[in-house]
C-alpha cells in the first residue's frame, strides 16, 4: 500500500490548520484576558452559533485525526468537542475584532501550526511503519 501525495499534502495541512486555529484561540483568550479587545454585543450575540459551529468543527476535526492526534485518548469525539466549542469563539473575537498584537500573534500561530504538524509527522511515520510490517511479517524496518 502507498501513500498518494496529494492525501499527505492534505493530511499535513489539516494539521497545519489546527495548530493555526489554536494559536488563534490562544491569542484570543490573551485579548480578553488582558483586556486588550472589548467584549462588545454583537460577539455576545454570535457567542452561541460559534459554539455550535467550533463543537460540530472539533468533532469532525477528531474524527479525522484519530490516528496521530493524541491515538490513546479516550473519549476522543468529546474532547474533541469541547476544544472546538473553546476555540473557535476565542480564536474569532481575539483577532477579528481587534488590531492583533503581532510580537505575541506570530508566535503563538506559528508555535501552535509546528506543534500539530510535528504530531502529524510522528503519527505518519508510525502508521507508515506498521503498514509496513503488515506487508512483510517477516521483516522488521
Amino acid at each position: 500500500m502507498r501513500f498518494r501525495s496529494y492525501v499527505v499534502f492534505l493530511r499535513i495541512s489539516g494539521a497545519a490548520g489546527i495548530g493555526v486555529l489554536l494559536g488563534c484561540a490562544i491569542m484570543g483568550a490573551l485579548h480578553l484576558l488582558f483586556g486588550w479587545v472589548p467584549v462588545t454585543g454583537d460577539w455576545l450575540l454570535a457567542t452561541p452559533v460559534l459554539v455550535a459551529l467550533g463543537a460540530l468543527v472539533g468533532l469532525v476535526a477528531a474524527t479525522l485525526t484519530r490516528l496521530w492526534l493524541v491515538p490513546s485518548a479516550r473519549r476522543r469525539r468529546l474532547l474533541g468537542t469541547i476544544t472546538g466549542a473553546i476555540a473557535v469563539p476565542l480564536a474569532t473575537n481575539g483577532l477579528a475584532t481587534a488590531e492583533p498584537h503581532l510580537g505575541i500573534a506570530v508566535p503563538a500561530v506559528l508555535a501552535g501550526a509546528a506543534i500539530t504538524t510535528t504530531l502529524w509527522i510522528r503519527g505518519y511515520r508510525r502508521e507508515t511503519e506498521l503498514l509496513r510490517q503488515q506487508l512483510r511479517p517477516g521483516q522488521l524496518y
